[in-house]
């Protein structure tokens, strides 16, 4: 039997480190490899992602294999000294080099292979200035696909909405006052993660702020026809949202702050914009322009099938496999 591959991470919410892992996971199987999925804390989101919780005490956690941990945060002691794993990968999913750093040295130790290093975006490898493979924003394209009405259709008014987690971090000091111009001037938002913006927006008509995980991701984005994305604090690694986004055929209107700038080409299966006003003008011109909608829709769908599809997923587990 093929030697089993474990992938470790904190099942503890609702974000892109959960999902990259779980669909790592399940996608790998699909594969025909021997993947199991851990979480380094108990948690309710444990079972929802179907992973098992580490317990050094109870001896659960991993034995053998490849090893690949996802996220630069973990918690490693004390079940990693009695892993000995085969390969040691180490996926790098946020920009912050001194924890980056921190974990590589808790990696140097007697009983463990070399690191591997995997990045979620050539822009994040490029910040960290240590050599690795950038990996591709893996994607259940069947899940995450086009509504049967594409973006675009004419349905009534235009909807605009992100989806991120439920946290100020994620949304930009700016983003509550375009939002606002936007519905005064007709358009209809959605926020999903964006109860945290209650107080700045208020009660204002044509906008939605939803808890996160209020609706599957899918179904909230096939009720969009225009994906909308910056964040604040917080500096985008990757964005596995927008790449959801593309999945289900919407065009983008982004930061160009976010590793995501590796997946969108300015004019064709999206915009980006470094200020509130070219945010709002390309929000605009998108809502006014239905054939415009129409033509980003369907490049945004091709290019999530090129970045995340078959042929990119298989080239990726040929080297997890090796």
């Amino acid at each position: 039997m093929p030697d089993p591959i474990h992938i470790v991470t904190s099942l503890r919410g609702i974000s892109g480190a959960e999902s990259h892992s779980s669909t790592l996971s399940r996608l790998l199987q699909k594969h025909g490899a021997d993947a199991r999925l851990w979480s380094d804390r108990s948690s309710p989101y444990v079972k929802h992602y179907g992973g098992q919780a580490i317990n050094a005490f109870a001896k659960q956690f991993p034995r053998g294999g490849t090893l690949v941990l996802v996220g630069t945060y973990l918690s490693l002691d004390p079940w990693l000294d009695h892993v000995k794993p085969s390969r040691l990968i180490l996926v790098c999913i946020n920009s912050d080099a001194d924890m980056l750093y921190g974990m590589l040295s808790r990696l140097k130790r007697p009983g463990l292979p070399d690191v591997e290093m995997v990045y979620v975006s050539e822009r994040l490898c490029d910040t960290m200035r240590i050599p690795g493979r950038v990996c591709p924003e893996l994607m259940d394209l069947e899940t995450f696909a086009p509504a049967t009405e594409p973006a675009g259709s004419d349905k009534g008014p235009i909807r605009i909405g992100r989806l991120s987690r439920d946290d100020p971090s994620k949304h930009h000091a700016e983003d509550p006052s375009l939002y606002k111009l936007l519905a005064w001037e007709g358009l209809e938002l959605a926020i999903m993660g964006g109860t945290c913006l209650d107080a700045a927006m208020g009660s204002t008509a044509n906008i939605s702020l939803l808890p996160a995980g209020a609706l599957p991701a899918p179904d909230f984005l096939r009720s969009l026809d225009i994906f909308f994305y910056r964040t604040g604090e917080w500096q985008e690694p990757s964005g596995r949202v927008v790449m959801e986004a593309l999945s289900c055929g919407l065009p983008v209107v982004a930061h160009v702050s976010g590793g995501y700038t590796d997946w969108i080409q300015h004019g064709k299966n999206g915009f980006l914009f470094q200020h509130q006003e070219e945010a709002h003008l390309h929000l605009r011109h998108l809502a006014e322009d239905s054939a415009l909608r129409r033509a980003m829709g369907i490049e945004a769908r091709a290019s999530a099938l090129k970045l995340a599809g078959a042929s990119a997923a298989a080239e990726y587990f040929a080297w997890l496999l090796n």
